[in-house]
């Protein structure tokens, strides 16, 4: 893969917001431009990405020559985005709208069957991804809920390193409420692993 893109296009009906959360590999020259001459109004993989839920290649896009999206696409060739593409819409389960895209500098990269695996393997990182952000701005929006004495005391020892059945034993809990405690505080930290929610637990104080 030569570039990986990931654009969080809104919820709400609030689309195609040029401050929109972005993260991608392309060149920094490349992204300061599109963000300075507003391309994304223009981008033609991006409307076809928000009316359209299936994936779909770039080549795939009918752009008339002369038309500013057709210009920006060609221009962009020139940052080295890669010579073939593949864009995934992603639908969160709020209603938010994303996009996800990988490119390749082989033309042919996404051609045939290997286009149907590409497809498959992308579009699971590419939902996992926006629902990731979709969890840490809710986190971030709504602050941290207070966790019980034992969610802590469970985060804590789990930080320290012990396993699940250890940590049972060392505070006198049976297993299944340890695993309780445990999934209780990642959804509470916004967290979708329990060594994200110690990190967010140790950023915040909480333990």
């Amino acid at each position: 893969m030569s570039n990986v893109v990931y654009y969080f296009a809104g919820s709400g009906g609030d689309f195609m917001n040029p401050d929109g959360f972005t993260c991608t590999t392309y060149p920094r020259e490349w992204q300061e431009r599109y963000y300075n001459q507003n391309y994304l109004l223009i981008d033609p993989v991006v409307k076809r990405g928000l009316h359209n839920g299936l994936p779909f290649e770039w080549r795939d896009l009918k752009i008339e020559k002369g038309t500013p999206g057709y210009s920006m696409l060609m221009e962009g060739l020139d940052y080295s985005l890669g010579h073939a593409a593949l864009s995934i819409p992603l639908l969160g389960t709020d209603g938010s709208r994303g996009l996800f895209a990988i490119t390749s500098d082989d033309p042919r990269k996404f051609e045939g069957l290997a286009r149907v695996s590409f497809v498959r393997d992308y579009q699971m990182l590419a939902n996992y991804v926006h629902e990731a952000y979709l969890r840490i701005t809710a986190f971030q929006a709504n602050g941290v809920q207070d966790l019980s004495a034992e969610e802590k005391a469970c985060l804590k020892l789990a930080g320290e390193g012990l396993l699940g059945h250890e940590i049972a034993r060392k505070l006198k809990l049976s297993d299944p409420v340890v695993r309780l405690c445990l999934r209780v505080a990642r959804h509470k930290l916004g967290a979708a692993t329990t060594d994200m929610a110690i990190l967010n637990a140790n950023q915040l104080g909480v333990i």
